[in-house]
């Protein structure tokens, strides 16, 4: 039976928790899935982590030295064989309703894009809810999906084609990758669809393993992300604005 969806989880150096990530999309009351793991070089390889793991779903891709987390995507996305990909890292999890819960709003065929709210797992400061009030989602037109991400993106499903057709997820960006698909899809006119439920928990990242807590890196990558965005859509309202106050904050970044 063809998958309704692709899960795309590239790996590197999670061997702690790959498992539960993977075992998390196999357990889904939506059993049409199949997961696709690009090991993306890392020295604990994927296939010995789930050497156990005996289910056909399961497929097991590597690339032999590491591309970054845009690149084993793209890999991911080449390989889909579902109408629909979905978004899971190797260190986060979706409760067993997940599918089950955000596939019926891909039904509207507006919808491009479809995100939940999720539960933050070692907050330091104990925050658990990751989207926060439900108001003012979706947030899916310009300029309000600039002022922030707003999909949490352990949580998102989208259609395949309008993936492909957008280019996939963007090389070259340490992060935001994510966010530059999703602001793509806006901008290619698709819809995003919102279901106020916590159906993930997103597993707060290790100060040492985490990009996210090297502000200055955040911010010229940020501002990476925005200067590309801005020169492809450059009549779309909201990016050309955040481009200039990434810049004035992270000064000139290499944007080659």
């Amino acid at each position: 039976m063809r998958p309704l969806t692709s899960v795309l989880m590239p790996a590197f150096r999670a061997p702690g928790t790959l498992s539960e990530a993977v075992g998390s999309a196999l357990a889904q009351s939506n059993e049409r899935l199949e997961v696709i793991v690009v090991d993306d070089g890392s020295p604990e390889p994927a296939a010995e982590v789930l050497a156990e793991v005996r289910d056909p779903r399961l497929r097991l891709l590597r690339h032999e030295r590491n591309l970054g987390v845009a690149a084993a995507r793209n890999t991911a996305l080449a390989a889909a064989r579902a109408p629909f990909v979905s978004q899971l890292d190797a260190d986060d999890a979706w409760e067993c309703d997940y599918l089950e819960t955000v596939l019926p709003e891909l039904e509207d065929p507006r919808v491009g894009l479809v995100y939940s709210n999720a539960r933050i797992v070692g907050h330091p400061d104990g925050v658990e809810d990751y989207i926060g009030g439900p108001g003012p989602h979706p947030i899916d037109t310009f300029p309000k999906i600039c002022d922030a991400n707003p999909v949490p993106a352990l949580t998102a499903t989208m259609r395949t084609e309008a993936v492909r057709a957008v280019g996939g997820y963007p090389r070259g960006l340490r992060s935001s990758e994510d966010y530059f698909l999703y602001l793509s899809l806006a901008a290619a006119g698709w819809r995003f669809a919102y279901v106020d439920r916590m159906l993930a928990r997103y597993r707060w990242p290790a100060r040492r393993e985490a990009l996210g807590h090297d502000r200055d890196a955040v911010e010229r990558a940020e501002a990476r992300m925005w200067l590309r965005f801005a020169l492809r859509h450059p009549f779309t309202p909201g990016p050309r604005r955040r481009a200039r106050l990434a810049l004035r904050r992270a000064g000139s970044p290499d944007t080659s």
